[in-house]
């Protein structure tokens, strides 16, 4: 079983360095590729640009510039920002900023995850088997006629120089028919040695809790690549060991978790125990080790096998050394026993602190919130009160803007009712004086014809009348020398005369 083990890892070997050859060639080619287009894009002197030519030689300068304002266009933005010194040109994502990205979108509670699908799934790594001591004759189409009958084959291969080969056929249930059938028969005068070959994308995940279920393990370590199958192992009881099995469908995967898990540390539920990852190689148990398999030529197999089980004698030589042997199995066990009890209290002691931790951390944590609320809410304190002050200095402005206009308007309907007042006072001066002038003009007529007495007395006219159809005259007039009364001027030369 060592000697196919070994074999497995040689061929997994032989093809992760062609793997990794076609990708150096891949590589390689990609650099060529880049290499030409940047040789394409330089210009006479392989430097960018080209040799300038003097101004008027050449092509025209406007189609110079438009031919270069168009490349320039057609750059995508990665090499603009290359060319401004922001970020290299094409620079690829690393493998772990994607995992940390898929792991931040996975970082939100697991109460409700969905159920596996339990099926299992069509040419899985569990269902590849090794086939040993074959003929430098045999073919792979020699293997897939033998193993057609028991399903599907598929991913053949034989290295003819060490005598070995594998096959993957479709299900585990026609896997194990055909190696208890076929294991041990002729084919082309060889014995065909047939095993289920070790699977190199399985890996072991240690330091589990208990709510460590299959659909959350599947659920987190998804992120890593397309998986066949995950289970967290339990005992006799049901109940969870703290260990689980996850078998993805490529070596890339499990190589890569594996690094991932031991560069950081990847914690599946609150608790802060991080997984331990690892290879894992399930050994194929099921058919034991077979008389079959034992080399009978070689002289340990002789000296071993030349006497029977059988029981010590009492204070025999042989029960001297056997009591020795099962000492040290005993001391053995206890030492194993007491490394088991001191790492349980190492466990519980680590527990205990990290409880502790956690409980200051969430304490340190709730206290910078407080903090950053009371500042923040000082801050709002401060603007609310910056912000009342300018209302306030607003609210007075306009107070202010509002009682100087109320006082304009209260200065300005003053001076209008004081002028209204003036002009109605001037008014009844002028009717006063009107109706003087034509009391004067009366008299000084009835006083210039006396001898017709009371004949050419003229009516008295109404005195609304009179004042509505009276004209104010032209003419200047002048306060009179006896009582200040205002007369015309012909009257004033009337009576000076």
């Amino acid at each position: 079983m060592d000697t196919t083990t070994d074999v497995a890892d040689n061929v997994q070997v032989k093809v992760e360095s062609s793997t990794d050859a076609d990708d150096n060639n891949s590589l390689k080619e990609n650099q060529r590729n880049n290499s030409n287009i940047n040789q394409n894009r330089r210009g006479r002197g392989n430097f960018r640009g080209g040799r300038r030519q003097p101004f008027g030689q050449g092509e025209n300068s406007k189609n110079a510039r438009a031919r270069g304002k168009k490349s320039f266009d057609n750059q995508s933005q990665e090499d603009r920002a290359s060319m401004d010194g922001r970020m290299p040109r094409n620079q690829p994502r690393l493998p772990d900023e994607k995992f940390n990205e898929r792991a931040a979108q996975l970082s939100g509670s697991t109460y409700d995850l969905p159920p596996i699908d339990t099926s299992e799934r069509k040419f899985n790594g569990r269902n590849r088997l090794y086939i040993g001591n074959i003929g430098a004759e045999i073919t792979e189409k020699d293997l897939e006629d033998l193993f057609a009958k028991y399903g599907e084959c598929a991913e053949t291969f034989i290295n003819k120089e060490k005598n070995f080969g594998f096959i993957k056929l479709d299900y585990h249930c026609n896997a194990e028919k055909a190696k208890k059938e076929l294991d041990g028969t002729v084919l082309k005068s060889r014995n065909l040695k047939i095993r289920f070959a070790p699977n190199s994308a399985s890996i072991k995940i240690k330091n589990l809790t208990q709510f460590v279920s299959n659909e959350l393990l599947l659920y987190a370590f998804s992120i890593f690549g397309e998986i066949e199958r995950a289970i967290v192992c339990v005992d006799e009881r049901g109940r969870p060991t703290g260990e689980g099995v996850i078998d993805f469908s490529r070596r890339g995967s499990a190589l890569a978790a594996i690094r991932k898990c031991a560069d950081s540390c990847f914690f599946l539920t609150t608790s802060l125990r991080p997984c331990i990852v690892e290879l894992y190689e399930a050994a194929d148990n099921a058919d034991g080790y077979c008389e079959k398999s034992i080399n009978r030529k070689s002289l340990e197999y002789q000296n071993e096998r030349e006497r029977g089980p059988r029981f010590a004698g009492r204070g025999s030589f042989e029960e001297d050394y056997g009591t020795r042997w099962k000492k040290l199995f005993d001391m053995h066990c206890q030492k194993e026993e007491a490394l088991k009890k001191e790492l349980h209290l190492e466990i519980e002691k680590l527990s205990a602190q990290m409880e502790y931790a956690r409980y200051e951390h969430e304490t340190e944590l709730l206290r910078n919130r407080l903090k950053e609320r009371e500042l923040a809410k000082e801050k709002q304190k401060r603007e609310w009160e910056m912000r009342e002050r300018l209302v306030e200095q607003e609210r007075i402005r306009t107070e202010e803007m509002m009682r100087k206009s109320q006082e304009e308007m209260d200065t300005w309907a003053r001076r209008q009712q004081e002028e209204s007042s003036r002009r109605q006072d001037e008014n009844e001066l002028f009717l006063q004086a009107q109706s003087l002038d034509s009391l004067l003009d009366y008299q000084e007529t009835g006083y210039g014809t006396p001898n017709q007495g009371f004949q050419n007395e003229q009516p008295v006219r109404d005195s609304t009348l009179f004042l509505s159809s009276y004209e104010r005259p032209t003419v200047s007039r002048y306060p009179a020398e006896n009582g200040g009364v205002w007369v015309t001027d012909t009257r004033q030369k009337r009576r000076k005369h």
